[in-house]
């Protein structure tokens, strides 16, 4: 299976695009209100995703949990990373 970093790296880059992608058509107070769950989704989908490429007597259930607790890191790392730019 890849790396936790690599699916955490690949989950903060693909809310960025989401969110911009998301505030052009939707109202920026709603896109930072989903944007959290975006997270948890893709972070255990593309975790599920991962699992069954890369290791597929992974049970699904275990590969989802996995994801969800990565989606939480993502969630957390971006939110320190905003507060240190003085954005939040």
């Amino acid at each position: 299976m890849l790396e936790d970093v690599i699916i955490v790296g690949i989950v903060m880059s693909a809310t960025e695009l989401i969110k911009y992608l998301l505030k052009k058509r939707v109202n920026e107070d709603v896109v930072t209100q989903i944007i959290p769950l975006i997270v948890l989704l893709l972070a255990g989908l593309l975790n599920v995703l991962n699992a069954k490429i890369f290791a597929p007597d992974t049970p699904v259930t275990q590969a989802l949990a996995q994801g969800l607790t990565l989606g939480a890191i993502a969630g957390g790392v971006y939110s320190l990373g905003k507060a240190a730019l003085g954005k939040s």
